[in-house]
């Protein structure tokens, strides 16, 4: 059964049921040993998990419970995998706030047996620690074997720079998925302090933020807790999955090497998306800068996806375009899908295991999986459970409106004043416009043209100049602080509509710089 929090929102059984059932099928359909995942609070909520629930077990043999383990619970410690990348992200940009390094200095700046390590054009330049953060340096995808390297010692990894790196594209020209290229910014950080990464992980973010079933080993974890991880083997019943034995820790544990829980996660991912929370400039900063961790999740690098398929009936017929904007931050990914906006993710997948932790931008609210087989749904079951929120819970994951600017909003009141000629006190409405109307406009457009543009629209639209006194400026389409659109539907069948658009200049004190009046049809 799926628990909640006494002091969170009540989430209706109904949906907590729903959940529980997507993670519940998953195990029963031997798609993953075991699973834990919680709902993660957003930006107006008290706590951090709103609610948790469990499937499987945390160590099977012969698909049976092995002795003495225990089913998958909210306490149980899982690998992260490749979510560990946004730690060590966050690490390289305090140290940057530091000034201990620029993200646009040369890997070998700070490591330096990778010079010459790559595989390099006589035009090109060496990978900056932006572009390895973004996954731009070119290398070659290396998950597969990447992830049986988590072990290398300092001295391997050298060797191993010393035998030359791959590429598939030339540096910073696009978007190739790299381990090898974390393992560096790992060891950019143990050049830099003069430490480990996993320890100046754990001294900036995990003590902090109070992740203590945090960590890097079966030292540094409750081994009483952990979840063995199962490979899949090429059967289809509970037995086909099968325990691995835990790798030890090194060089490229800077990708994947963490171990947590769902609460330290759950943790983790509200201090990031509290950067976008409405009033984040009011809040504490935490151990990362707030400008920081929202420079962590915008799209650096754009990762191109295929196209939607053609109408199967009509292969004549174009793809529609595609189901989302992705692309990589630093240490994230930034999705933008039609039905939920922006949200924030990192998948981990590992020899055993694969977890998923995702947030909506907009509300905050999250969901993180754990799940102790390679190959498991974490990231799909994720993504359902979200969107069974929104679909359910609408409110709880509401994109937030967009606010003009108290200047845009007193200039629109002026400018829907000068379009329907209403000074008011018998004024001449053009002292509305010397008054805010910017320099430029008259100069791109004449006043006595804009009238007559004006006059234009509302015939087209089959309107008269009274439906202007319906209009106000707190009415408006707000399309950014800076811009607003008002729009009158046409009177008759298949009339257009009157669209009136208006925009401020950049200046603080803005005045407008365009105010167009068309006839747009409905396409």
């Amino acid at each position: 059964m799926p628990e909640t929090s006494l002091l969170s929102p009540a989430l209706p059984s109904t949906v907590l049921d729903a959940v529980s059932a997507l993670f519940d099928t998953a195990v029963a359909e031997h798609k993953t040993s075991g699973v834990t995942w919680a709902i993660i609070g957003g930006h107006d909520h008290e706590h951090a998990v709103l609610a948790h629930g469990a499937a499987g077990h945390r160590h099977l043999i012969g698909g049976l419970p092995a002795a003495g383990s225990g089913p998958m619970d909210r306490a149980t410690v899982s690998r992260i995998a490749s979510m560990t990348k946004s730690f060590t992200a966050a690490t390289l940009l305090a140290l940057r706030d530091e000034g201990r390094l620029r993200l646009d200095d040369p890997v070998s700046a700070h490591v330096p047996e990778a010079a010459g390590a790559f595989d390099l054009a006589a035009d090109e330049r060496e990978p900056t620690l932006r572009q390895l953060l973004t996954m731009s340096g070119g290398l070659v995808t290396d998950n597969p074997w990447g992830d049986r390297q988590q072990a290398m010692t300092r001295e391997e990894f050298t060797a191993t720079l010393r035998g030359g790196l791959g590429h598939v594209h030339r540096v910073g020209t696009g978007f190739e998925y790299s381990n090898t290229g974390y393992a560096l910014l790992g060891r950019v950080i143990d050049e830099i302090t003069g430490d480990d990464y996993a320890s100046e992980i754990r001294r900036r973010f995990l003590t902090p933020l109070g992740m203590t079933a945090s960590g890097w080993s079966g030292q540094e974890i409750d081994t009483a807790q952990l979840a063995t991880g199962h490979r899949l083997a090429d059967r289809t019943d509970a037995s086909r999955f099968e325990p691995v034995p835990l790798d030890g820790h090194g060089v490229y544990g800077a990708m994947a090497g963490l171990f947590s829980t769902v609460d330290d996660i759950a943790a983790w991912v509200r201090f990031l998306a509290a950067a976008d929370a409405p009033d984040a400039a009011a809040r504490q900063t935490g151990p990362l800068a707030t400008a920081s961790r929202r420079e962590m999740q915008q799209l650096h690098r754009h990762h191109p996806l295929g196209s939607l398929p053609a109408d199967p009936a009509d292969p004549s017929r174009t793809s529609p375009g595609f189901d989302r904007v992705r692309g990589y931050g630093y240490g994230l990914v930034v999705e933008h899908f039609p039905d939920l906006g922006e949200v924030i993710s990192h998948s981990g997948g590992y020899p055993g295991y694969g977890s998923f932790m995702v947030w909506h931008r907009d509300s905050g609210v999250g969901v993180v999986a754990l799940a102790n087989s390679k190959y498991a749904p974490a990231t799909p079951l994720s993504m359902q459970t979200l969107r069974l929120l929104q679909r359910e819970l609408p409110a709880l994951l509401a994109r937030r409106p967009l606010q003009a600017a108290p200047r845009t909003v007193a200039a629109a009141e002026a400018a829907l004043s000068w379009l329907r000629g209403d000074a008011g006190d018998d004024a001449d409405p053009d002292t509305l416009a010397d008054a805010w109307f910017a320099d430029t406009m008259d100069l791109d457009v004449p006043r006595a043209e804009r009238r007559r543009r004006l006059t234009a629209a509302l015939a087209s639209a089959g309107l008269d100049a009274p439906v202007l006194a319906e209009l106000r400026a707190d009415g408006a389409q707000v399309l950014s602080r800076a811009q607003l659109r008002w729009t009158v539907p046409g009177r008759g069948p298949g009339a257009p509509s009157l669209r009136i658009e208006l925009l401020m200049d950049p200046r603080r004190d803005g005045l407008v710089q365009s105010l167009d009046t068309t006839a747009v049809t409905a396409r």
